[in-house]
């Protein structure tokens, strides 16, 4: 038996030690085993685009503090090798440019096969932060801007994952936005803000995709650590979520272990000797409950009972199928950003093809750090290109720069003369081009969002050929490119995994027809982005100024021109949208609301569009932005086939989140359902009028205003009872004109009234009068509630 009463049955027989020991992590990798109270290990993994799983250490056995700090190491070649091959799949940063959650979840469940095949029980992904800034170097693991698509993309991975027996973990909650100081920066942001924006995809993948678990991240909230956050991890998660997995804090991210107990954190990582004897110390003190010890190792017991039930068996990886996934994956996620006069696909007339840079013979196809992955093999672009060129079509290439480990990439002057003269010899030029991530530490941001110097240097002499020129993009995340409007075509393949020189020429040649979006916007420059008045702060204080306004939201309510907005991506065909259907012109909540569109491929090609529906309201009470993304299909299509995109909008869809009220609440108010092909390319629209019930009541206070108390009936009506009752006012002062008077003070109440009653109201009086208001208001609330039952 694994359920509640066997694992009751187990915590019973456990000592305070062994309670201890589970709950503190058994080496780098296990939870601690247990096998005379039934209790297995449970080996995890770090993999957000692949496994990456270290072997035992070969360390020599006397290996001391000094040997650990300079051996180690996430990115080096020994580093590498010490960890197991697996497949690499393209990065978050860039599989969510497929915009297709169905390729996630499959990928999601060939991740799984690997881990199985390991003997791993748990993965530590998917990574679902908001990629608020483009130099937070850990952006390239995370999906997009935007939380609803990252939410989306978030619980296809999860699923896949899960439904192959492998238990995912999501990662990081919450607010990681920096990479400088990661495990003390004070992340300051209202709750409005993180509740649309920071922790809405993971309240998405907690309540639609059930992860097994949840890792807390290394850095501060409004002032306190994620991983001993109380509001966070219990109140928010548990409680309002029904979250009922377990947390686990990233790997030394616990400062405080009594803190973390008593907020909700259950497991900690790596193994803690001095947390164990610590939280031992601390309990016999009296300081700590065992309670709190207790409910830790209920919530790892299920954990691992629950891994036990998922568990399948496995052992074996195709890696032709898995390469071929990720080949597939690759060139679903490059996206076309500009193809001036059609140059792609390049045509089998096409005499002789230039390619320009180290990247073309050695790809920059994945991040750094702990989400690096021992690659089996990674297809060369330049090969793939060679292969695939028909063959009248002559290939020739120049380095023009040094590879990722030479600096900024530089190269010298004959390098960038024979890339030149290579360029001026052909019909046409690929011109590769990167931006490099920092070795991982603790000032791991990017220094810039610049392609490297010595990348753009051979740009610059390939354009001065006059030849065409295709660019191909490699990097994590947006990157200035002032150069864009010179080439004549553009495309970004990311970190694509290790197909990605197979993808890439296919796309080249025109067996794949690029359908990749943007999942962020691209800015003309750093100083377009929504936080660069505020990022990186001091350090140690990073204020999320722009609130709720981030990515695609700041450039439309500012009405800025982004260089590529969100969503943006070309096709090498075409497509017509046309009228909008909705299922009704009113919906009065709760109800749902059906929103089809037809689209056609009116092009030539075989090709796929991103259908995107974004949302808008008519008249806010509060600022709110320009249009919010609340729906996307992937639909393909043939030329002249036609297909209709679904999509079903609910009440949470037209919500905002107050603050005053703790909760998401709607205006009755007119919206804006928008159709289009990017946040900038709306093709069709329509309005629908949403009828939502009354909101609840602001709590009223000794310092509300007369604006809030007047705004509700029966707090009206008991203030004029209160001031008649004092004998401040005659029951025949009660008129227009008073309300309208008192509607104009910026005074709080009791303010006001200490100013303009001699005296004859205290602060307790008011503040009993407020605490009646709101009794007698939730009562009327209440009584509505049973009647439309």
């Amino acid at each position: 038996m694994t359920g509640t009463r066997a694992i009751e049955t187990i915590l019973g027989q456990m000592s305070l030690d062994e309670k201890l020991r589970l709950c503190t992590g058994d080496g780098l990798w296990h939870t601690a085993a247990f096998p005379h109270l039934g209790i297995p290990a449970v080996l995890m993994s770090d993999g957000t685009s692949g496994v990456r799983l270290q072997k035992e250490s070969k360390e020599p056995d006397d290996a001391n503090f000094a040997y650990n700090a300079i051996n180690s190491s996430f990115d080096s070649d020994e580093a590498l090798t010490c960890t197991y091959v697996a497949t690499c799949f393209p990065s978050g940063s860039t599989i969510s440019c497929s915009w297709d959650t169905g390729l996630i979840q499959e990928v999601g469940r060939a991740i799984a096969e690997e881990c199985r095949a390991l003997g791993i029980h748990l993965l530590l992904g998917p990574g679902i932060n908001i990629r608020r800034h483009p130099l937070t170097a850990r952006n390239f693991e995370y999906y997009s801007e935007d939380p609803f698509l990252t939410g989306r993309m978030g619980a296809a991975m999860v699923k896949g994952l899960e439904e192959r027996g492998v238990g995912a973990v999501v990662k990081h909650f919450a607010c990681h936005h920096s990479d400088s100081n990661r495990t003390r920066v004070d992340e300051i942001c209202d709750r409005r803000t993180l509740h649309e924006i920071y922790l809405a995809a993971f309240e998405h993948i907690v309540t639609t995709a059930h992860p097994v678990g949840v890792m807390s991240s290394y850095n501060k909230i409004n002032g306190v650590y994620a991983s001993a956050n109380h509001w966070l991890l219990t109140e928010l998660l548990r409680e309002r979520w029904g979250f009922d997995g377990f947390v686990i804090s990233d790997w030394g991210g616990v400062t405080d272990p009594v803190a973390a107990s008593k907020a909700g954190l259950d497991l900690q990582m790596p193994e803690s000797l001095g947390s164990k004897a610590y939280l031992r110390e601390r309990i016999l003190a009296g300081e700590l409950d065992e309670l709190h010890i207790d409910r830790r190792v209920r919530n790892i017991l299920r954990m691992v009972f629950r891994l036990e039930g998922m568990r399948q068996e496995g052992g074996q990886v195709d890696a032709r199928m898995q390469h071929d996934l990720a080949r597939r994956a690759a060139a679903e996620s490059i996206v076309l950003l500009r193809n001036e006069n059609h140059v792609l696909p390049l045509s089998a007339s096409c005499g002789t093809i230039a390619v320009i840079g180290e990247l073309a013979l050695s790809p920059l196809y994945q991040g750094t750090g702990c989400a690096i992955v021992n690659s089996r093999r990674v297809d060369s672009p330049l090969d793939c290109i060679k292969e695939q060129a028909p063959a009248e079509t002559k290939v020739l290439f120049s380095r023009g720069y040094l590879g990722a480990g030479a600096g900024d990439g530089e190269g010298d002057a004959s390098m960038v003369e024979e890339a030149r003269a290579c360029a001026a010899s052909a019909d046409i030029v690929v011109c590769f081009l990167g931006s490099f991530l920092p070795p991982e530490s603790d000032h791991y941001n990017r220094e810039h969002m610049r392609v490297e110097a010595g990348h753009e240097r051979v740009l610059e002499a390939v354009l001065s050929t006059g030849k065409p020129v295709v660019a191909v993009l490699q990097s994590g995340d947006a990157v200035e490119m002032a150069w864009s409007d010179r080439v004549d075509a553009l495309l970004m393949t990311g970190f694509g995994g290790e197909g990605v020189g197979d993808a890439l020429a296919r796309v080249l040649f025109g067996s794949v027809n690029p359908s990749g979006r943007l999942p962020v916007t691209i800015p003309k420059s750093l100083r377009q982005t929504p936080a660069f008045t505020s990022f990186p702060g001091d350090g140690f204080n990073l204020v999320i100024g722009e609130g709720i306004f981030t990515g695609y939201r700041y450039y439309d309510y500012r009405g800025l021109d982004p260089l590529f907005p969100f969503g943006y991506g070309l096709s090498y065909t075409s497509f017509t949208y046309a009228d909008v259907k909705l299922s009704s012109e009113t919906i009065r909540l709760p109800g749902s609301l059906e929103v089809a569109v037809e689209v056609e491929n009116s092009g030539e090609f075989f090709g796929k569009e991103v259908v995107q529906l974004y949302l808008s309201q008519g008249s806010p009470c509060i600022p709110r932005p320009v249009r919010e993304l609340k729906g996307f299909a992937k639909l393909s299509l043939a030329p002249g086939e036609k297909k209709r995109a679904c999509f079903t909008l609910c009440e949470r869809d037209f919500s905002y989140f107050d603050e005053s009220r703790n909760s998401w609440v709607i205006d009755s108010d007119t919206f804006r359902i928008e159709i289009g092909s990017s946040s900038r390319d709306i093709k069709a629209s329509a309005p629908v009028r949403i009828i939502a019930p009354p909101k609840p009541s602001r709590m009223l206070t000794a310092e509300s205003g007369f604006s809030e108390i007047l705004e509700n009936a029966i707090s009206r009506d008991m203030l004029f009872d209160f001031l008649v009752d004092q004998g401040i006012i005659t029951r025949s002062d009660v008129t227009e004109a008073l309300e309208h008077a008192l509607r104009k003070s910026f005074w709080g109440l009791y303010s006001y009234l200490d100013m303009n009653t001699d005296g004859r109201v205290s602060p307790p009086m008011v503040r009993a009068l407020t605490g009646a208001m709101n009794r007698a208001i939730e009562a009327a609330a209440q009584g509505v509630a049973n009647r439309g039952r």
